[in-house]
């Protein structure tokens, strides 16, 4: 562009600018200036249309106010969102023009559909800014149906064009309020009179002085006073005498606290006085009193109201104390009846315990007397044997003397679980453990009628508890299981670890909320009613037949457990089966006692058809100290192997029931546990079918067998290490 042709261009806007300033003081019609604003700017910048956005209350909506060159049905209907993303809303929130030589390859805005649609091709944007303290009017928008460039004399142009309009739209919205005050400054004025005039309180003006300025009708026909005299402070001739120094009070109080506020009695047209209650403010347009507004209000029924309440003090607080008297009364008479309930309640309680301690003690006799008679029968027999000369039947007598006072030492011991004062070994132990060392026991017990399964969560927390105890628990259950199953069944065994809250502990003393470690025996037997479920845990309560149950296992479970810190948990329902958890605080994670010194008992898997042999070399073993697996075949030996019982050593017989005999058991144990030493014992042995293998042959004393298990272990640990 040649300096002529820019000049001219400068000369061209500057004639449209002053223009348009001629039509901005002119004209009060702002529809006018911003259609012809619209009409100037498009014919200075050569464009085909232009438009004003009116920016709404929400600041983000814009309005198309005015414009030219667009299509019917935009101007005064279309909108634009002046948010993050549109020209419009950069305008607005930088301040700075937005251009878009060519929005088919404007890539920083989006563009209202509106604006599409008319075929705008090319655009720029600048702010029409509010007045002082004031948002932004809008945007002034130029629009092309060609692409083109826009120049800084341009941008310099339309940002001048905006401030004019700025102002004019500032200098209208001026006028129109001061249009709009000067309006409201004369009807307020007239509202406050008619307001002054109907509502039932006495209204009036005074200065800071307590003079009266302005009064109502009200105050002239309410107290009789002429309007010539209730000007000035000639007003307190309407005051009671007694009042008017508080009155006055109130009022050189009043401007510091800004109000004014007093309790007096106004005299009447007719002489009478009522109570009214007064109150002002002050009025203070620029900062300083210039006037108090006020009313005066009846309150005259409040007043008599209070007098009557201050007369009516002694007789209420009369009639309280009396009232007082009498609930003292009633709350001495109900903890009366509470101290005799409870004294009730106790006598209930003692005798619900002597209930039981005759109970126990009923069958303690009873058990005892059993056990007495056997022993005093036996030692009587004895006494006439030896004195007939016949030694050779004492043995007997002597073996039945001893079953009967095993028989009483272990009520004895049943007793002392009940009541929780047995003696324990407890030791750390898994529940998770005890459950598969005991699962070939517990087949045996329950027999083949029943199904047993074990869910075990080989949890990671170990509990403190005597394991003999623990394990005579689980059989005590498991026999309690079966005989509630005498069709047959299923008996589940299952462990778990779980958070119990003070809910589930709140019926056991001295129980504590936390970790537990549960082992579970269910059983699909007959179930319990709710009636019996009551006295389960009560010693010599049985269902069972005479002579086949003294109600002490369940009894010596409970007392065994809550000595041990843990709790029972019973569910039970007629015909749907019983389940029995007893949940054991956990003590220590596994990890944390790896390292311990003291290492546990080992435990032997011992294999062995003859049940004779089986039991007498199981209990040899025990009385060593080691903890005994038993397995009557080889196919037992493989499901507790399978089912994922630990041991240290394997002593098997040779020759089993079967498929399987005992090498062909040691093979397949050492399939799994390369390490695991083997002891095998046998009667006969053709040639050198186990030269390869530790043999212990029958018949062997218990010292050769100690002997021998010591030795393999002590190798064992050997090679390990």
């Amino acid at each position: 562009m040649s300096t002529a042709d820019r000049e001219a261009i400068l000369v061209n806007q500057q004639a449209i600018l002053a223009r348009f300033g001629e039509l901005a003081l002119r004209s009060d019609d702002l529809d006018e200036i911003l259609t012809e604003a619209c009409r100037l700017v498009a014919e200075a910048l050569q464009t085909d249309m232009a438009k004003v956005m009116e920016l709404q209350k929400d600041r983000i909506t814009l309005v198309v106010r005015a414009g030219v060159g667009w299509p019917p049905g935009i101007i005064g209907k279309a909108t634009a969102r002046a948010e993050r993303g549109s020209s419009e809303g950069y305008a607005l929130q930088t301040g700075k023009p937005a251009m878009s030589p060519d929005i088919a390859l404007e890539k920083r805005f989006r563009y209202s559909q509106f604006i599409v649609d008319a075929g705008v091709k090319a655009l720029i944007n600048v702010v029409i800014l509010g007045g002082k303290d004031r948002p932004a009017y809008g945007v002034l928008q130029v629009d092309s149906r060609t692409p083109r460039d826009f120049n800084d004399v341009d941008i310099e142009f339309l940002r001048s064009y905006a401030n004019l309009l700025a102002a004019a739209v500032e200098r209208l919205r001026i006028a129109a309020e001061t249009r709009k005050h000067a309006t409201w400054l004369r009807e307020s004025e007239e509202r406050y009179r008619m307001l002054a005039t109907q509502i039932p309180q006495l209204v009036f003006t005074c200065t800071s002085s307590g003079e009266r300025t302005w009064d109502s009708p009200q105050w002239i026909e309410y107290t009789g006073l002429t309007e010539r005299i209730s000007r000035g402070i000639g007003w307190l001739d309407a005051i009671h005498p007694d009042d008017r120094d508080a009155t006055m009070i109130a009022w050189s109080t009043g401007e510091v606290k800004g109000e004014y506020a007093v309790e007096h009695r106004i005299r009447r047209a007719d002489g009478a006085y009522r109570w009214f209650q007064t109150r002002a403010r002050p009025v203070r347009p620029e900062g300083r009193t210039v006037t108090w507004l006020g009313t005066s209000t009846d309150v005259e029924d409040q007043a008599r109201i209070r007098e009557a309440l201050e007369r009516s003090g002694e007789e209420l607080e009369r009639r309280v104390s009396e009232r007082t008297a009498e609930l003292q009364q009633a709350l001495d008479t109900l903890h009366q009846e509470t101290r005799e309930r409870s004294r009730a309640e106790e006598r209930l309680r003692h005798s619900e315990k002597l209930k039981a301690i005759g109970q126990l003690t009923g069958g303690i006799a009873h058990d005892f007397n059993n056990m007495l008679q056997a022993i005093m029968s036996a030692l009587s027999l004895i006494r006439v044997r030896l004195q007939q000369g016949r030694p050779t039947d004492v043995v007997t007598l002597v073996e039945r003397a001893e079953k009967g006072a095993v028989r009483a030492a272990t009520l004895t011991h049943r007793l002392l679980a009940f009541g929780r004062q047995q003696t324990l070994e407890p030791r750390l132990v898994s529940l998770d453990a005890i459950a598969h060392d005991m699962e070939d026991m517990i087949r045996r017990v329950v027999g083949s009628g029943i199904n047993v399964e074990l869910k075990l969560g080989d949890g990671m927390w170990l509990v403190q508890c005597d394991p003999n105890q623990m394990e005579s628990a689980l059989v005590n259950l498991c026999v309690n299981a079966r005989d509630a199953m005498p069709e047959g069944g299923w008996l589940t065994i299952t462990t778990s670890e779980v958070i119990l809250g003070e809910a589930e502990v709140a019926d056991f003393e001295d129980a504590l909320p936390g970790r537990y470690c549960c082992i579970a025996v269910s059983d699909t037997g007959t179930g319990m009613s709710p009636k019996i479920m009551e006295h389960a845990f009560e010693p010599f309560f049985t269902t069972k037949p005479s002579g086949q149950g003294v109600g002490l296992g369940l009894s010596q479970i409970y007392g065994f457990v809550r000595q041990s810190g843990g709790i029972v948990q019973m569910e039970t329902a007629l015909g749907k089966g019983t389940t029995v958890r007893l949940c054991m605080p956990a003590s220590v994670q596994r990890e944390d006692v790896e390292d311990e010194h003291d290492a546990p008992a080992k435990t032997i898997m011992l294999v062995e058809d003859e049940e004779i042999v089986r039991e007498v070399t199981a209990e040899q073993l025990r009385e060593l100290g080691y903890r005994v697996l038993e397995a009557d075949s080889g196919a037992a030996a493989l499901r507790l192997l399978h089912a994922g019982a630990r041991f240290d050593l394997l002593i098997s017989d040779v020759a089993l029931p079967g498929a399987l005999n005992g090498r062909q058991v040691a093979e397949s144990v050492r399939q799994r546990y390369s390490w695991m030493p083997v002891i095998l014992v046998t009667g006969y042995a053709p040639g050198d079918a186990l030269a390869d293998m530790e043999v212990i042959r029958k018949p062997f004393s218990p010292e050769v067998l100690a002997q021998r298990v010591r030795s393999k272990l002590e190798q064992s640990q050997t090679d390990v290490d």
